[in-house]
């Protein structure tokens, strides 16, 4: 072999390697692991699986206490190299739901004043277009400072890998926690971390410069995964209502607005005539979306938990999923427990049956 064909041989080398590091790294056996770990707020059971389903090299080393929405974390080992932030979802508690319900969207960047006086500035994206769930936000706000002194505690180990996981509510919490980590100074968290995201059955969290700004640095390693069932209604929430002002500035309907079209007189009437038959009862839809799942529900909650104070809700209700989907087709069958009939597809114990039999 000629000295040519031995560099093309270890560049051609080189190159694979460069690629196959940018290819997908979802883990099957990871995937199982976390939601079994998921499955622990509800009863640790797993019907027709072996009380041994999370494997030892998982090690629960810290629950949080119970935060005022009912929201709590916990903080497992997983091996020597890496932690693993497991938020929990929905509970049967009102407030819990209310959360859910607090549908409203805020911007991305801004303050919340937390029933306790503590107030938290948070930066979700970077992208001023995009817009967060108001309820999942000031989840999250309430948590986040426990899990950053237990980030650090476990880089003073020297451990950097961090897998952030969540089912349900707690699918959409682990985006945006990790969406929270990705803006936060050097002085608050390491830049070092390398986060991983398995959330099972999130719905939406945020809208569609939301997820785009998410997956610019997200997509590019294939660090963020939500696992979703197609039978699964779960994901499709929040009800998503787009009108053209949620579109990028540039579009044929801002266009017509501003009469940039040289349509004739009678042709630009019929046409304007057409498109707010289409637009006035989408923005009436927002407003009515605004007003019961915004203030509406804030009233309800500030008497649970006490006054508090959010940024004012933006014009935007079209939430759009983020993060790498794998899909999974539902289990079929028939649930037994007629009360659990509408949850039987969202259930994190069928979960990890569609995952051990389905993904390779």
């Amino acid at each position: 072999m000629n000295r040519f064909s031995i560099i093309i041989l270890v560049w051609a080398v080189g190159l694979s390697n460069i690629v196959s590091a940018s290819e997908p790294v979802f883990e099957k056996n990871v995937a199982k692991n976390l939601v079994a770990i998921c499955n622990y707020w509800l009863n640790g059971k797993i019907e027709g699986v072996d009380s041994t389903f999370v494997d030892p090299e998982y090690k629960l080393l810290y629950e949080s206490k119970l935060y005022k929405m009912d929201n709590r974390w916990q903080m497992w080992q997983k091996g020597d190299d890496a932690m693993v932030i497991n938020l929990r979802g929905t509970t049967r508690e009102a407030i819990s739901w209310m959360e859910n319900f607090y549908a409203a969207m805020i911007p991305s960047e801004g303050d919340i004043l937390l029933p306790d006086s503590q107030k938290v500035h948070y930066k979700f994206a970077a992208d001023p277009r995009a817009h967060v769930h108001v309820g999942w936000a000031m989840g999250v706000s309430f948590m986040i400072e426990d899990i950053l002194k237990h980030i650090k505690e476990a880089n003073s180990r020297g451990i950097y890998k961090i897998y952030i996981t969540g089912h349900s509510q707690g699918g959409a919490l682990a985006h945006l926690t990790r969406a929270f980590l990705q803006y936060l100074p050097e002085s608050k968290v390491s830049k070092k971390n390398e986060y991983i995201v398995y959330a099972f059955a999130p719905p939406k969290p945020g809208n569609r410069f939301f997820a785009y700004d998410y997956a610019s640095y997200t997509s590019i390693n294939n660090s963020s995964y939500s696992i979703i069932n197609v039978q699964d209604w779960v994901p499709q929430v929040p009800l998503s209502v787009q009108s053209p002002e949620n579109m990028v500035a540039l579009n044929p309907f801002a266009s017509l607005e501003r009469n940039e079209f040289k349509l004739p007189f009678f042709k630009r009437i019929f046409a304007k005539k057409i498109y707010n038959s289409m637009k006035n009862p989408v923005k009436k839809a927002q407003k009515r979306f605004r007003k019961v799942l915004g203030r509406t529900m804030e009233k309800q909650i500030a008497k649970k938990v006490g006054d508090f104070v959010v940024p004012s809700f933006v014009n935007d209700f079209a939430y759009f999923p983020v993060g790498l989907t794998i899909p999974l087709q539902g289990i079929g069958g028939e649930c037994k427990d007629t009360k659990m009939k509408i949850f039987w597809e969202h259930l994190p114990a069928n979960y990890y049956i569609l995952i051990e039999k389905q993904i390779n």
